[in-house]
């Protein structure tokens, strides 16, 4: 039902949608930021294309010493689709879904090697309004890729901002 609902047609009348910006915290497999942009696909339709920019620059090791290496820092680019679901009492369903490219230096977590790697993301995420045209709230993604290791998945979290000018 939660998909389904977010996938619905809002029924609302058609009218020229602006693009929207994202900043985020995104956490795993270290810490970072993540910003997006996000453009829509037709007037009527209520899918967005998106692209979001990951750079993970803070390890655990920042904060407390495990006894494991420091893993490097982690970039990646997200391309796909975005739908947010009809604004309900100012709450809003997110889904996205698309290719993924990242790359882990370092001794990286999460991966057991380093390298570049390829694969397909789905998300799911939940947002409130405040403000004018301003939404916050968390998403979760699921990552699936193959590069040094012949296949990896892990999830992602996101927590932040999109805005609407």
């Amino acid at each position: 039902m939660l998909v389904s609902s977010a996938l619905a047609g809002c029924g609302a009348p058609a009218q020229r949608r602006p693009p929207e910006l994202g900043l985020a915290a995104s956490l795993l497999p270290n810490l970072g930021l993540a910003g997006s942009l996000s453009l829509p696909l037709r007037t009527a339709n209520p899918w967005r294309f998106e692209a979001r920019f990951t750079d993970q620059f803070l390890d655990d090791k920042s904060f407390a010493d495990d006894g494991n290496p420091a893993a490097g820092n982690w970039t990646q680019l997200d391309l796909g689709l975005l739908r947010l679901s009809c604004w309900e009492e100012s709450r809003a369903w997110s889904v996205r879904f698309g290719l993924v490219g990242f790359e882990a230096r370092g001794e990286p977590n999460l991966v057991d090697e380093a390298g570049d790697y390829v694969g397909i993301y789905g998300g799911l995420g939940r947002f409130w309004r405040f403000g004018r045209g301003f939404a916050f709230g968390p998403e979760i993604t699921l990552v699936a890729a193959t590069g040094p290791d012949p296949f990896t998945l892990f999830p992602q979290l996101t927590w932040g901002l999109r805005w609407t000018p």
